[in-house]
């Protein structure tokens, strides 16, 4: 997004959660986290440090930079190289490590639902078949889908695709259980549905909610440490990945991944 236009939709529109004058602190948080990405891309040109490590794509520097919406601001997150946030580098490690462990089962086709252009980069350059991404909609540029289809009823044929890649995408749509059984309807068996999202600190239990449009995320659901719970389907095999129990202290530093960030690996029984 043009700078403008950030600040006009995040500082200066009164429905904003970051509007300057109804909620200065936010506001704050946000034009200081904005500075600290020019400093750190001024500091990148002059080569100082690589204390970081993109799994992506390579990248090294000293700091990842910040992502900043009238919702929240996340530091050391984006990669400057490829757009990875720490999700994505997570999710890179677990893929690898997936095909290191069977590396005679290869995915032939594989798909991405509002697939990060970091992820597909990844996937395309393990030597791995081409990934498709879908949307909702083909206006957003962000996801640059190869066709577009609704979740809640996908225009896939049944048992059609080995991986899945469902990334932050469930916690828009307020039919969950609709979503879920149609991700494990067109997996081939013995297929793998990578499933992240977000959680809302403090949750015990999730829950639907109403969607704020004056939202940058427009969420259908707040989701608490229960949602493997909210995945679990026959012939269907839940398994929750955590960074800080699967990662090392000095790779989740280097990677910087948060030692909180998870996410599911669903796979579907064989025929």
């Amino acid at each position: 997004m043009p700078a403008l236009e950030f600040i006009r939709t995040t500082l200066l529109d009164t429905r904003s959660p970051a509007c300057w004058w109804r909620h200065p602190v936010q506001a704050t948080r946000v034009v200081l986290a904005a500075g600290e990405n020019a400093v750190l891309g001024a500091a990148a040109r002059t080569g100082l440090g690589e204390a970081r490590e993109c799994s992506v794509c390579g990248w090294r520097g000293l700091r990842f930079r910040a992502f900043l919406s009238a919702d929240e601001v996340l530091r050391d997150c984006i990669c400057p190289g490829c757009g990875s946030f720490d999700r994505h580098r997570q999710l890179v490690l677990g893929v690898r490590k997936e095909l290191k462990a069977q590396p005679s089962r290869l995915p032939e086709t594989m798909l991405g639902f509002s697939l990060s252009s970091a992820m597909r980069f990844l996937l395309e350059h393990e030597g791995l078949s081409r990934c498709y991404r879908t949307d909702f909609a083909a206006a957003d540029r962000r996801f640059q889908p190869d066709f577009v289809t609704d979740l809640r009823g996908a225009s896939l044929a049944d048992g059609s695709v080995d991986w899945i890649f469902c990334s932050h995408v469930l916690e828009h749509i307020p039919e969950l259980d609709i979503c879920v059984d149609e991700i494990q309807r067109v997996l081939k068996p013995g297929g793998l549905a990578w499933i992240q999202v977000p959680f809302e600190p403090g949750l015990a239990h999730s829950k639907s909610i109403r969607i704020d449009p004056y939202r940058a995320h427009a969420h259908a659901w707040q989701f608490a440490p229960d949602f493997g719970n909210l995945l679990e389907r026959e012939q269907w095999e839940v398994t929750e990945v955590i960074a800080g129990r699967e990662i090392s202290s000095s790779d989740l530093k280097r990677f910087g991944i948060d030692h909180r960030e998870r996410y599911w690996v669903c796979r579907k029984g064989d025929a």
